[in-house]
């Protein structure tokens, strides 16, 4: 840090690279109530940011038509902020102001390939009446398998194949909360991915599911990452 208190560019990469790794932390959580606040609280902090950083750069552009903007733009820090922002054009990829950061707003999701803050996008895989307690059902979202299961009202996703092999959960029997593997007779609670049968083998990838208007929806954004247990109702 210098000598009045700002951040040096480095120091400011590292806190956007920081920023980067934790928002992949919380994402992984296997808590839905708790990532999706924290996603929440981004949210609202990217708004604050957007709006405030929206005024000022209008108050300087009217200042002296631009030339100031520039002169401050092409300082690493600020020129990062304001390109995250959509706030001035991004510069083509050779000339990009060194120091570039990872992290981007999160309005700005989908126009890049770089890992971001997100919120997850949902989609809807089954109806909750087509799963009654006690039941579960195979279904495919986003090129990937995917068993429902309903614990006594609580809906559960997790990958449907068995960890041995290709074949797919949904064929085998299903004790809630424990389903067998019709073929290897490998046994798993749906509700953790946790073995039951006493094996030593891998368990099964638990999937971040929602309810939302008795639609039962899976987080495709997250269907690559960990588990996230039971769904939750939807804002």
């Amino acid at each position: 840090m210098t000598d009045n208190g700002r951040l040096t560019e480095g120091e400011f990469r590292d806190a956007g690279q920081h920023l980067d790794d934790l928002v992949q932390e919380f994402e992984a959580l296997p808590f839905p109530e708790v990532r999706d606040k924290v996603f929440e609280l981004l949210q609202a902090v990217d708004v604050l940011h957007r709006a405030a950083l929206a005024r000022l750069v209008d108050a300087v552009r009217e200042h002296d038509g631009g030339a100031l903007l520039e002169r401050v733009a092409a300082d690493p820090t600020v020129g990062t902020l304001l390109v995250l922002y959509d706030l001035i054009p991004e510069p083509p990829a050779p000339t990009a102001a060194p120091g570039t950061l990872s992290f981007i707003p999160l309005e700005r999701i989908g126009r890049t390939p770089v890992r971001t803050v997100r919120r997850p996008l949902f989609a809807t895989i089954a109806r909750l009446d087509d799963v009654p307690p006690g039941t579960m059902k195979g279904v495919e979202a986003d090129g990937v398998r995917v068993l429902v299961a309903n614990v006594g009202g609580d809906i559960y996703a997790v990958r449907d194949v068995c960890p041995g092999g290709s074949v797919p959960l949904s064929l085998g029997a299903f004790t809630p909360p424990v389903v067998v593997c019709p073929w290897h007779n490998e046994a798993f609670d749906v509700r953790t991915g946790k073995r039951v049968d006493g094996s030593d083998g891998p368990g099964l990838d638990v999937l971040p599911v929602s309810l939302h208007n008795g639609a039962i929806e899976l987080a495709i954004s997250t269907t690559t990452g960990a588990g996230a247990g039971r769904a939750l109702p939807r804002p």
